[in-house]
């Protein structure tokens, strides 16, 4: 029992841990589109590429906060995370090593060194959403077979459970059994000792 629980408090750690690391990916996500938006409004084709990382991002984080809560969601986010990983550490690094160069394929609505600076806190934000995204895998494949070892382990125990069940139910059938024998069985020699004793002092 003792080990039992132990699992269990770890399990609510990790599913606890899980919905704030998908949160932060969340809110990474809105940060890069806003930052994006506010460099460029009407994006360009470099723009749009980095808008698709972003909701690729987002979509990961919001299913990834369904995913910690129900269940079920796992493999749909994994897909979305899957992309989004690529996407995040490709996007950082260029923009990273060469932050002027993708600048200049942009259309800045404000004036080049903010737009820069914005760009490169941008790839701050990618980079850090990326280690948390990565974080998240991680974790998720750990927590999600973590719950099918243990549904197979409580379908194990369920199942020993009813065997045992069936088993003492059916030697307290045998006890009733006997008991039911052993007391007609009483009575049979009481009715025997009473009335043949009856019969011979009537033959005499």
């Amino acid at each position: 029992m003792a080990g039992r629980t132990f699992r269990g408090h770890i399990a609510v750690m990790s599913t606890t841990l899980l919905f704030l690391l998908n949160l932060a990916v969340t809110i990474g996500g809105i940060a890069s589109l806003v930052l994006l938006f506010v460099i460029e409004h009407s994006p360009s084709r470099t723009g749009w590429l980095l808008v698709l990382v972003g909701v690729f991002t987002l979509a990961s984080g919001v299913i990834g906060l369904c995913s910690s809560t129900r269940r079920g969601c796992f493999t749909l986010q994994l897909i979305l995370l899957a992309f989004s990983v690529i996407g995040l550490i490709a996007a950082a690094l260029s923009i990273f090593f060469k932050s002027s160069q993708v600048l200049s394929t942009m259309n800045p609505q404000i004036n080049y060194s903010t737009a820069l600076k914005l760009l490169k806190l941008d790839s701050a934000i990618l980079f850090i959403t990326f280690c948390v995204q990565v974080a998240v895998l991680v974790l998720g494949v750990c927590v999600n077979c973590c719950d099918l070892n243990d549904y197979y382990q409580d379908l194990e125990m369920t199942n020993q459970g009813r065997g045992n069940l069936a088993r003492a139910q059916a030697e307290a059938e045998r006890q009733a059994a006997r008991r039911e024998s052993s007391k007609a069985n009483q009575l049979a020699e009481q009715m025997k000792q009473k009335y043949g004793k009856w019969t011979g002092e009537q033959g005499v």
